[in-house]
Formats: structure tokens, C-alpha cells, sequence
């Protein structure tokens, strides 16, 4: 937050943290609770940040993808979190530049004394040293004559459409009534041993009663908790109505908030040298609104005066250039719809000759050998870029629920830019001949481990609203997505790299599918806006003799897992909404930044042979 300035003139500080911007894409956006050392918070909704003092993110084919998002319509750009430099003093401006927060939970537990209060009745204050903003705290200052700390109530409720509330603390401690003998005076103490979060009472001094939180995560909480106000911290608004029951949850529960985003890979869309160059750079040319203005421009560069991002232009004849910027603003219409993104990530990747460029830089290899039966040529990505674009967010049920009315902006009113983040690195894609997985497809399709995956997202679909009879995945998806787990807990042995930095992009489409021709391919990458997304150890592992030594690895590993017979006997929606075969912690699910779809459709027993089933495996 800006720091603003007390009564008496003296400066009074507001910066309580900071983040990364690839953060503010996957865990932290607009509508996220950030758990503070001493406090906590909700950023604000995008229309409350000053992008001033943020920078454009170009990527064309993501713009026409994420306009087919509810609300996303008039969406004409991405930009950063705004962001200034650090300099060695507090007191400069960066201090003053940033995203805003609001502080939630509202309702605060003195550490000295217990009173439970919200911080609108200003029985809290806010201290936030200058050079230490990691220390930012609330502190009770009529407490005994002390300042002890005032620390989150560590319990809030949210619901199925986003929407997310204080814990009604008055009205769960009097059963839905108010305090008959006036204003309630609360407390919140431990309870028993406290050996669970949700071991405290809630005491009401002013009338005497009191009452267990753990009432509100039982079996059936919804008659201990008030149906949901509509309200949305992060925008400072209400919902005129939400039918949705509350559910109660702590603070820092995974579920609160989950990322709706669209990312693409940066591929070359043109052929020329100087066409590229345009493409590449338009973020410093899309303002030049005509010829002269440009003749001003290479004078000044030529002079050595002009901008350094710029220079590139001088390799070339000026009227070329020029050309080329004018073709492009014509093609550039905001009339772009590209529903399907990683169809030309595909036909770049597999060209018989890939086109290169600065962002795009890619190999093919040698089959490993002992695989020539299984895979196709793999393809060593040396350089690649990835923007991704956050669009909304769910709370309690991840995103690919399917349902896109669940998602909860992000701004009030209309927006025209979405928060971005740009991100470089390397990767390896292995690829599977076609012929091959269309022969697997035809056995595990008709076997009843694909059959009970089917049900289970059936069943999945329907507790939830959703027309059971979409959102089942294809046979081959199961297949690339159980690989790309194998080979991402092998590669993070391998390469250096720790299996949360590297992700999986899947290429999955059925022979015959309208929308273009078939793809089976598993693209693992890092990308990250810091050194670790280069360091090239993921590349070297592309080389016959390296990559064969992992496929062995992995596929030798996943015969068997350390839980077996129990994990290989699994079987989707034998418990609970688990939508897996043969999958556990021990041998497949990937950290959630790895994975696509939240460690669903993976299936051991489709890629190697396992206990009790070795009739269905890709690698035999």
C-alpha cells in the first residue's frame, strides 16, 4: 500500500511484504489471503493497482484465447504487477509503489489477554517499522499496560462461487441469536490440549456462553454457519445474492483460492528475419503512429541517441522495417480468436524445420536406444518463453471443475488488461509415435481401468452440477499424463532441478478429432523469471544416451511402488472424488505446480506393467 502520512507530518509506513510477480499469478492474486509473519491480508481487485508503473506483456495468441473467458471480453493487453527498483532507503518512491491489500481476516486475537474484536472498533493498531516490513504486526495497546501483538483469527468461511467472509464469530457463539445482555465482549482460548488448529472456544464475557469451533468443521457444518453474504473482500463489495452454503476453513488452507489463468509459449508466427524482429519487439513499436514519426526515431538511433531496445532496427534498410511495421499493425485486429493454443506449439515443435527465433529455440534428437518401438524423435528446447495470464480464480473446487460461471473476478466494472507474467526457459519434449498409442488406445479403452475412471469423473461431474456426460478424458491422456510424471520425478533427481520448478505441458489429441491433426507429446519445462529456469540441465538430459538412461529409470521405478499391493489395486472413486487409478504420493502426484489438472487421470498400469494387471501398459 501507498504509505501515507500521519497528522503531525512525520512519514508512516504501509509496506507490510512483497512477492514475486510469478507468485501473483499462481498463489497470490487479487482475491488470495497471504499469510503475513505477523499479520494477514487479501490483495486488492486489479482496478485498485496503478499501472503506471507496470510494463505491457505482448503475446498475441494468448489475447484471443482468454477473451473467451466470462468477463474477459474487452480485454486488450497484460500487463505486470506494478513494480520500481529497490533502492538502499525505505523513503524513496519504490516504497510507495505496489499492489494494494486489505487486511483480512478482519477479526484479531490479542495475544496478551485473548479479546477476540474485528479491527473496525480500533481496539488494534497498526505498527509497521519503516526498514523492517516483515515485522508489520497489530498490537493491543489497552492490554494490561502492555503492547502485546494482535495476531489473525485463524478461521474465515468462503463458498463454491468465490465469495469469501470473516468468521461469524458473534452470531456461532450465540446459535444464530445476539447477545441478550448487549454488546458482546468475545475471547478466543485454547481448549483441551489443543492438539488440533480447531481445538478453541469462543467465550462471550458479557453473557457467559460459549462454544467449540470445531462445531463448524464437522460432518455437517452447514447448520452451524449463516448462508453466504456475497461478499468479496478483495473488490470491497457484496453480491446482491449467492444461494451457496458457507463452509468454514483456516487460514492458509490450499483450497481458498485457486488460479484460473491461460498461459502460451511465444512461437515464431512469421518467417522473415525483420518480420520476426517486429513481432518480437512490438511492445516498443506498436506507438509509432506513422512514417515520419519513424524516420525521427532511426535519426536518433543513428546518432546513437535513440533507445537501446531500438537498435536492432539500424540492421536493416529503413524502408523494410518500416514495411514490416505496418504489415503487422494490420494484421495485429483486436478481432483475434485462437480457442486452440498448443495445436501450433505442436506443428512448431515437429516442423522438419523448426523456426528459431530469440524466445524459440528447438532441436530434434536421436531416438534413445531401446525405444524405437515406443518414441518418436525427442526435441531438446534450448530457449522458450512462456506468459502466463491470470483471469479469475475458485475457491473450494479447483478450476477445471468446468463450470466457468464458478469464476470469481478479479476487478470491478469492465477491464482492459489482465495481470501477466513473463517467464524464460528450457525443456525437453518427448514425443510418441501415432501409430503406437492409436494401437494402446484400442486395448485400454475397453479395459475396466479406463472403464472406472470414465464412472468416477461421471459421478465427479454430477455431485457438482456439471453434465456428467462431458469432461472425460481421453485414453491417450492418461497415458501422457502418468509419463509426465514419471519423467518429472525422474528428471528432478537427474538434472538439478527440484520437481516443484519443473512443469508439464501436454500435447493430447485423438486421431480423427476435427480440430486439427492428432498430437501425443509431454513438453517438460522450467521456466522462471530468475537464473534457475537456465540452467541448462534440463537440455542435457535431451542427449540418446542421457534420456534413454531416465526412460529406463523411470519406467523400471513405476513397476513398483512402496505402497503396493495397495496402490496398484486402487481404482478411481473408491474413495471419495479420487479420480486415479494406481497413483499415490509414493510413486506419482506431482507438487501443484507441476501439474495441469490437480494429479487426476494418472494410471500406473496404463504405462508399465504392475501388480495384479500387467495387460495394459504403453511399455511392455
Amino acid at each position: 500500500m501507498s504509505p501515507p502520512r500521519s497528522r503531525k507530518g512525520a512519514y508512516q509506513s504501509r509496506r507490510v511484504g512483497g512477492v514475486r510477480p510469478s507468485q501473483m499469478i499462481h498463489t497470490y492474486g487479487p482475491g488470495a489471503v497471504v499469510d503475513l509473519p505477523g499479520l494477514s491480508v487479501v490483495l486488492a481487485g486489479t482496478d485498485m493497482w496503478d499501472i503506471n508503473h507496470s510494463e505491457r506483456v505482448i503475446e498475441p495468441r494468448l489475447l484471443g484465447t482468454v477473451r473467451a473467458l466470462p468477463g474477459c471480453h474487452l480485454v486488450a493487453e497484460f500487463r505486470t504487477p506494478p513494480w520500481q527498483e529497490e533502492t538502499s532507503t525505505p523513503f524513496d518512491d519504490w516504497a510507495r509503489i505496489g499492489v494494494p491489500v486489505h487486511p483480512f481476516p478482519r477479526w484479531l486475537r490479542c495475544t496478551g489477554c485473548d479479546l477476540l474484536s474485528p479491527v473496525d472498533r480500533k481496539r488494534f493498531q497498526l505498527d509497521v517499522p519503516v526498514y523492517r516490513p516483515d515485522r508489520a504486526r497489530y498490537f493491543h495497546d489497552r492490554c494490561k499496560g502492555r503492547r502485546p501483538s494482535a495476531v489473525p483469527a485463524r478461521f474465515f468461511v468462503a463458498c463454491m462461487a468465490g465469495h469469501l467472509d470473516d468468521f461469524p464469530w458473534d452470531e456461532f457463539v450465540h446459535r444464530g441469536g445476539q447477545c441478550p445482555n448487549g454488546g458482546p465482549i468475545l475471547e478466543l482460548k485454547e481448549a483441551g490440549k489443543a492438539s488440533r488448529a480447531t481445538d478453541v472456544r469462543v467465550v462471550c464475557k458479557t453473557c457467559g456462553v460459549n462454544r467449540l469451533v470445531q462445531d463448524a468443521f464437522g460432518s455437517d457444518p452447514e447448520p452451524h454457519l449463516p448462508r453466504c453474504r456475497g461478499r468479496h473482500p478483495h473488490l470491497q463489495r457484496f453480491d446482491p445474492e449467492c444461494a451457496q452454503p458457507t463452509r468454514a476453513l483456516l487460514l492458509g488452507a490450499s483450497n481458498a483460492w485457486f488460479a484460473v489463468y491461460r498461459s502460451a509459449l511465444t512461437i515464431p508466427t512469421v518467417t522473415g528475419d525483420i518480420e520476426q524482429k517486429v513481432v518480437e519487439h512490438w511492445d516498443d513499436l506498436h506507438d509509432i503512429e506513422d512514417r515520419t514519426e519513424f524516420d525521427v526515431i532511426v535519426k536518433r538511433l543513428k546518432k546513437g541517441s535513440g533507445e537501446k531496445p531500438l537498435r536492432w532496427v539500424l540492421r536493416w534498410d529503413a524502408d523494410d522495417v518500416w514495411t514490416a511495421i505496418d504489415d503487422h499493425r494490420g494484421g495485429n485486429k483486436d478481432d483475434i480468436g485462437i480457442d486452440d493454443l498448443r495445436g501450433p506449439e505442436w506443428e512448431a515443435f515437429t516442423a522438419a524445420v523448426p523456426p528459431n527465433s530469440d524466445d524459440f529455440r528447438v532441436r530434434a534428437l536421436e531416438i534413445p536406444s531401446g525405444f524405437k518401438k515406443t518414441l518418436d524423435h525427442p526435441i531438446a528446447v534450448d530457449r522458450l518463453r512462456e506468459v502466463q495470464a491470470l483471469c479469475g480464480f475458485t475457491r473450494i473446487d479447483s478450476p477445471d471443475a468446468g463450470d466457468p460461471d464458478r469464476i470469481a473476478p478479479i476487478w470491478n466494472g469492465d477491464q482492459s488488461w489482465l495481470p501477466a507474467a513473463e517467464v524464460r526457459g528450457e525443456g525437453i519434449l518427448v514425443r510418441l509415435p501415432e501409430a503406437r498409442v492409436e494401437q494402446w488406445e484400442k486395448d485400454y479403452r475397453t479395459s475396466s481401468r479406463y472403464r472406472d475412471l470414465a464412472q468416477a469423473t461421471r459421478n465427479w461431474r454430477a455431485r457438482r452440477g456439471l453434465d456428467p456426460a462431458e469432461g472425460i478424458k481421453p485414453a491417450r491422456f492418461v497415458l501422457l499424463h502418468t509419463l509426465s510424471h514419471l519423467l518429472v520425478h525422474q528428471v528432478a533427481l537427474d538434472c538439478g532441478y527440484s520437481a516443484a520448478s519443473i512443469r508439464e505441458r501436454l500435447y493430447c489429441r485423438e486421431s480423427g478429432d476435427p480440430e486439427g491433426p492428432p498430437m501425443a507429446g509431454v513438453l517438460l519445462y522450467t521456466a522462471s523469471p530468475d537464473s534457475e529456469g537456465t540452467l541448462g540441465g534440463l537440455v542435457a538430459l535431451c542427449e540418446p544416451n542421457r534420456l534413454a538412461g531416465v526412460l529406463r529409470d523411470a519406467v523400471s521405478r513405476a513397476k513398483l511402488c512402496s505402497t503396493d499391493p495397495m496402490c496398484a489395486d486402487h481404482r478411481a472413486g473408491e474413495i471419495g472424488d479420487s479420480l486415479h487409478n494406481s497413483a499415490c504420493h509414493a510413486c506419482l502426484f506431482a507438487p501443484e505446480t507441476s501439474c495441469e489438472v490437480g494429479n487426476r487421470y494418472l494410471d500406473r498400469g496404463a504405462v508399465v506393467p504392475i501388480l495384479g494387471d500387467p495387460d495394459n501398459a504403453y511399455f511392455t
